[in-house]
């Protein structure tokens, strides 16, 4: 996805944006540039949202690991069959777990695998998270020296028109 593969680009594109390289855009490009970012911005909102509620979930599965394999075996639960709707169940064995890898494939791990897996995405998803923060920050501030600049276009513009009347 977009949001996995920007780091590269961001690191490098993240120097700061000068108002001297804003002035030759006339009023309307910048105008059209700030909404552009805005959009843009906006959307790294919504993927930072969804890397949040990823990294919640895979905090709490690993939370969880942990304390099912402090179960003993033969332990009653509740089963989820939806997220509704629970059925009574009984631990057979703390040790051997499915995984959700991904696009609906499961694979057969230990306990101390699945945590490691767990601990792994863990860290991507917070990298992921701290290289789109520092994007959006970086954006924000663009869009601050658009808006400075268009503040100064536009006061030129009306002391001119000043100047004609």
């Amino acid at each position: 996805s977009a949001i996995f593969g920007q780091s590269a680009v961001v690191s490098r594109a993240m120097e700061q944006v000068p108002l001297q390289k804003l002035q030759g855009y006339s009023y309307e490009q910048l105008s059209q540039m700030k909404e552009a970012l805005e959009q843009e911005v906006e959307g790294h909102m919504s993927g930072h949202m969804q890397l949040r509620t990823a990294l919640s979930r895979y905090t709490v599965s690993k939370e969880t690991v942990m304390r099912f394999s402090e179960q003993a075996p033969e332990h009653e639960m509740l089963v989820p069959l939806t997220n509704s709707l629970y059925v009574p169940g009984r631990i057979d064995n703390v040790e051997s777990l499915l995984v959700d890898v991904g696009t609906g494939y499961f694979i057969e791990k230990s306990n101390a695998q699945t945590q490691e897996f767990l601990a792994r995405r863990v860290k991507l998803v917070t990298n992921k998270l701290d290289d789109l923060e520092k994007t959006i920050a970086y954006k924000r501030e663009y869009i601050e020296n658009v808006m400075r600049m268009i503040s100064i276009k536009s006061r030129i513009m009306q002391q001119q028109q000043a100047q004609k009347a």
